[in-house]
């Protein structure tokens, strides 16, 4: 029994890397059934989590998955399936019942290392902030290594002030640069790659920009290009003859990071090249990832969010620290509260390159410390331009292609 157990596990392991949802499931359901073992109602409810689209179907299925668990008489998973139960109660935003539950537990129950996760970021969904900022000193506390992501995560005013108030610089070594400014404009488009990027999505993403939208400023920077390259980007920019233009070629070296740092030190680069660009020109300034499409003016995008300071993509599925506000685009308008976020988006930045360890997800961490600190204290208005703006709606301003995969 055991072999044959060990046989189709590994299978259904090898399937859920692979991202064969529904054959590793299957796999795993027919162990359940045949031999009635927990462990495996566990990992079904896992794989139904990650692959099952966000219906009331799917909260219904997997709830009785796990309450089927808990009526076993048996106390070997049930820290286990109580975690998974607050974790997709939370996920469908279902706070009463999550309060309700995370409240009839016992205390060991409670204090089990996931289900103290998914409370953290109950308390900080639900706004509250204060004993969200308990919780979250008493996970680091315990210095988990699995939630290494949590190292440069904080709630805490004191520590923001800290931050905003430092001076630290990273001189970039801008090797070449080029502007050219002929007309008014309203608002700035920056957007950050490699040789490669501009090759495979920066080219499409400007030309979209170019054939759609009206009084703007495009601000690129293209890191690590040799001069060959930098001579090629050039031509290709002049040609479509923007009219507004800011363009710089950046080399990494003097940074001193591995290839992974540079990575996640370059999906942060363009919210500092942002801020660097409204304290400039005090213009409303658009973020974009290369792998986007312009589909409409953005012109009328600013004139329609006027009144707000900010607009970001806020996930409404599986949202973590690292993942709730993504880093796909973005528009801070000429605000107070709009350049605060940004400067300590900056000056973050900076503190962790000179005393921590710059890891992947480093943005949409930063980006999400942001936007709560800046709706916590500061009252900040901030909108979701996700919900109208994806590959969907054939009337949206912009969408993203995630690396050519989405097209209207």
């Amino acid at each position: 029994m055991e072999n044959n157990i060990s046989e189709i596990t590994l299978i259904a392991e090898k399937a859920y890397k692979n991202k064969e949802y529904i054959k590793s499931y299957s796999l795993y359901k027919s162990i359940y059934k045949e031999y009635k073992l927990n462990e495996f109602l566990f990992r079904m409810v896992d794989v139904a989590l990650i692959s099952l689209k966000h219906t009331k179907t799917k909260l219904k299925l997997i709830n009785n998955l796990i309450d089927i668990g808990l009526k076993e008489e048996t106390k070997i998973f049930s820290s286990e399936l109580i975690y998974l139960k607050l974790k997709l109660l939370r996920e469908f935003k279902e706070f009463d019942q999550f309060n309700k539950l995370y409240n009839s537990i016992n205390s060991e129950q409670q204090q089990y290392l996931f289900s103290q996760f998914e409370y953290l970021h109950y308390l900080i969904e639900t706004e509250k902030y204060d004993v969200a900022e308990n919780i979250l000193s008493k996970i680091k506390s315990k210095n988990y290594n699995y939630f290494k992501i949590m190292e440069n995560f904080f709630l805490d005013k004191q520590f923001f002030d800290k931050i905003i108030n430092n001076n630290l610089e990273i001189k970039h070594d801008i090797i070449f640069s080029s502007e050219k400014i002929t007309t008014d404009f309203e608002y700035i488009v920056v957007v950050i790659g490699n040789p490669e990027i501009f090759k495979k999505e920066i080219f499409t993403f400007i030309k979209s920009l170019k054939q759609t939208s009206s009084k703007y400023l495009l601000s690129i920077l293209i890191h690590d290009a040799n001069n060959y390259e930098i001579k090629i980007i050039n031509e290709i920019i002049k040609n479509l003859q923007f009219e507004n233009k800011s363009i710089f070629f950046e080399n990494s070296n003097n940074l001193n990071l591995d290839s992974n740092e540079t990575k996640a030190y370059y999906t942060a680069r363009r919210y500092i090249l942002a801020n660097d660009m409204m304290e400039r020109f005090s213009k409303t300034t658009f973020v974009f990832d290369a792998d986007y499409i312009i589909n409409k003016d953005l012109f009328n995008y600013v004139k329609l969010n006027s009144d707000i300071d900010l607009s970001l993509i806020i996930k409404k599925t599986n949202r973590y620290l690292h993942l709730t506000t993504s880093a796909g685009q973005s528009m801070f308008n000429n605000t107070k509260n709009s350049k605060l976020f940004l400067n300590f988006y900056k000056k973050y930045i900076y503190y962790i390159i000179t005393y921590r360890k710059i890891r992947w997800h480093i943005d949409q961490i930063i980006l999400y410390i942001s936007f709560i600190i800046t709706k916590r204290f500061y009252k900040a208005k901030i909108i979701d331009n996700s919900n109208e703006n994806n590959h969907e709606k054939r009337d949206c301003f912009f969408y993203h292609t995630f690396h050519g995969k989405y097209k209207l």
